[in-house]
């Protein structure tokens, strides 16, 4: 075990870049850590591995740890940060924090390895965290916005005179409410439990409450749901800009839309991309080529792409390749590719006032071979049924 910090007031926590000093608050077997900033590492890798090992002032443990995501707990446990550090530290370090975290010393954790149930519940966990502030994540960001725009633009006429709708991965509905908006009923799927509170809401706020339906799960889950929706019981379904990317394999995604989709129904996918040629050439430009290829290796972890989680990124080749035989493939469109990914929208904000006929020259090119599989994302339809055409470039 790594020394103690010289400082009695931290503990020391073990993590794969090192030992990091933090300060705590302990209750009984209980230590609560705070991370202020989102881009801290140190959080991500206790949360990806659901396990800590620390260094306190009276000795070593380890226990398992998780995030803190109610409202009223995280108050409780901030707190007790300022209770122990005194208001102007807790100000400084603490208040208003990206992430609260527990570990329960008596509750050891297993062996140190690969766990796909660890990974699921740090999914949850942390949109379960941001729903509250996730439209301001979309709406604050002209990159963002753009996204929606380019997707909603797409879903809406191809999705014209569809009853029954499946999204998976509903975030905090900005997708779900202009579709329930247009006359559509929608079952809306997602890992996050408070992410479908915020869209109930926002449904009833607008006496929409009675065509939608939400039910928790996750991407790669959905075939565990057909029982429940009913086979072949939709008419369309759509996932865009994030379900998809935190699943490690796309087969159970076929698999399960294959079932729940009837014949001829169309699947409007978009999809973290692993060629964006937009990063390519600015990171390599300016010397940081290992964020010019992050996308390259799966997972993309924390750090290499813009998420606070790890992301599976795919390529348009691959992506529509998994779903021959159930499917047939439409379209593919690159979103944007002219413009910069949404963490670098300072560069779109230089050209302000060119914004608009820029995104105009994006949506144009964005379905044009090559352009349509070098993207930030990549929105791709397919309609279900029939056995896809031959692979290559197409316009």
């Amino acid at each position: 075990m790594h020394r103690v910090p010289a400082d009695p007031e931290a503990l020391s926590l073990r993590t794969p870049h090192g030992a990091v000093p933090l300060g705590f608050a302990k209750e009984g077997t209980t230590v609560y850590l705070v991370a202020r900033e989102r881009s801290a590492q140190w959080p991500v890798d206790l949360l990806r591995a659901g396990r800590a090992e620390l260094a306190l002032p009276d000795g070593p443990a380890r226990g398992r740890a998780e995030m803190i995501v109610d409202p009223a707990e995280k108050a409780r446990v901030l707190r007790l940060f300022a209770d122990r550090y005194g208001a102007e530290r807790y100000r400084r370090w603490y208040e208003h924090p990206a992430r609260v975290v527990r570990v329960d010393l008596d509750a050891l954790p297993g062996a140190a390895g690969p766990d796909r149930d660890c990974y699921y519940r740090w999914l949850t966990a942390e949109f379960d965290n941001i729903a509250e502030e996730y439209d301001h994540h979309i709406t604050g960001n002209r990159m963002n916005r753009l996204l929606r725009d380019r997707s909603l633009a797409w879903l809406a006429p191809r999705f014209a005179g569809r009853r029954r709708l499946l999204e998976v991965g509903c975030g905090s509905g900005l997708e779900t409410l202009a579709l329930l908006r247009a006359g559509h009923e929608v079952v809306a799927v997602d890992i996050s439990p408070k992410m479908l509170g915020v869209v109930r809401a926002k449904a009833d706020a607008e006496a929409l409450g009675g065509r939608l339906t939400t039910v928790e799960g996750r991407a790669g889950g959905l075939d565990q749901l057909v029982d429940r929706l009913g086979a072949g019981s939709f008419d369309g379904a759509y996932s865009t800009y994030g379900a998809i990317n935190c699943e490690p394999d796309i087969a159970p995604i076929v698999r399960g839309l294959a079932r729940l989709l009837g014949p001829g129904a169309p699947f409007v996918a978009g999809v973290y991309n692993r060629w964006c040629v937009f990063e390519i050439l600015g990171y390599s430009l300016t010397g940081r080529f290992a964020r010019a290829t992050g996308r390259a290796t799966n997972p993309v972890p924390v750090g290499a792409s813009r998420f606070c989680v790890d992301v599976y990124a795919y390529s348009a080749a691959e992506f529509r390749s998994a779903f021959r035989g159930d499917f047939r493939w439409e379209r593919t469109e690159g979103v944007p590719v002219l413009l910069p990914p949404s963490d670098l929208v300072g560069y779109s904000e230089r050209f302000a006032r060119r914004f608009n006929r820029l995104a105009a020259l994006d949506a144009w090119i964005g379905p044009r071979w090559p352009f349509n599989g070098l993207g930030d994302h990549f929105l791709m339809t397919f309609v279900r049924g029939g056995e896809a055409g031959p692979p290559g470039p197409t316009h």
